[in-house]
């Protein structure tokens, strides 16, 4: 009688159970959906970022660096001179981005690397293994 009574009790009590977590899960869903970072804002931050947004990234998180990139590209137009100034910042090519070839290392010797696709563990057999 007694196992009867319980029996009945999970099957009152368990749909209710299901069902209030499942509206606390959704809560929950919403409250991080809000805070979220779209695929659009990722693209436009990988489009945009350099190494500093990219150590924030790394360091904080995608909020973060999202932020700390809008942060400076509104702080950018205030640093840029007037159109008709000479002076302030020039854009330079850093050394490092140059084409390597045109610094006369094309007659250089290079060694062409192709990785092999065999498994050079792998010992083949004589026979068939009929398992």
């Amino acid at each position: 009688m007694f196992t009867l009574l319980v029996l009945w009790l999970l099957v009152a009590c368990i749909p209710g159970l299901l069902m209030l977590a499942t509206l606390g899960l959704g809560r929950l869903e919403k409250a991080l959906a809000r805070d979220s970072v779209s695929a659009t804002d990722v693209a436009e931050f990988l489009k945009h970022a350099d190494a500093l947004d990219m150590h924030t990234l790394a360091r904080k998180g995608m909020p973060e660096a999202l932020e700390c990139l809008h942060r400076r590209q509104a702080q950018r137009p205030a640093e840029l001179p007037a159109a008709g100034s000479r002076g302030g910042a020039r854009l330079v090519e850093p050394f490092f981005a140059t084409d390597l070839m045109g610094l006369g290392e094309a007659g250089l010797p290079t060694r062409a690397l192709s990785h092999s696709r065999a498994n050079p563990q792998f010992i083949a057999t004589r026979h068939v293994n009929r398992v």
